[in-house]
């Protein structure tokens, strides 16, 4: 049933599935800033943005837009879309990794574990069984950059959450998470209007 569903109407309902999440479980973390801009924090920031760079030089060299031409609108749409809500579902599953710990021990790098375990687990679900599926081919299968792409993934990862274990800091990811979907959509080119 789901392959008779455009892929923009998918992407939506689950953007939408998301931000209801968020919503419910991050609106604090969101109406809130953390104003602890100590060397740590600023250190993880640039660490973020130098990966970001590396990942999206990675990106255009390891896929193809297949000839589609890009839809500015769409681009902006996406990104900022899919930069809010998949953070949020992001989050949802680190917080189940540390509640799930904290039922346990207080030990607090525990509960980062396993909440990155669970976000790392999620970001593979929802990338394979989801975002693969639903998108154009775009995968250059022999680029030379393409083994460089999944460690650039983790140490993405890696920083989101520790933004988020540290500072709570929801809203610097979106941001960084829209920055790493503008860079996919430049490079993919598809529409988000059925």
């Amino acid at each position: 049933m789901l392959n008779t569903i455009s892929p923009p109407i998918l992407i939506y309902a689950y953007w939408a599935i998301a931000i209801l999440i968020g919503v419910v479980f991050f609106r604090k973390d969101v109406m809130t800033s953390n104003n602890d801009y100590g060397p740590r924090r600023i250190g993880l920031i640039v660490f973020s943005v130098v990966i970001l760079g590396l990942n999206a030089y990675i990106y255009s060299n390891s896929t193809t837009d297949g000839g589609r031409t890009l839809d500015p609108l769409s681009a902006l749409i996406f990104s900022i879309g899919n930069g809010i809500a998949e953070t949020f579902m992001f989050y949802a599953m680190f917080r189940l990794g540390q509640i799930i710990v904290g039922k346990f021990t207080d030990k607090a790098w525990g509960g980062f574990a396993l909440g990155f375990l669970f976000f790392m687990i999620y970001s593979g679900i929802i990338h394979g069984l989801f975002w693969l599926p639903i998108l154009p081919e775009h995968v250059v299968q022999t680029s030379p950059f393409k083994p460089f792409f999944m460690p650039i993934q983790l140490m993405i990862a890696l920083s989101w959450a520790l933004s988020f274990f540290w500072y709570r800091d929801i809203r610097t990811v979106f941001v960084l998470h829209s920055l790493v979907d503008l860079t996919m959509i430049m490079n993919v080119k598809f529409s988000m209007f059925p």
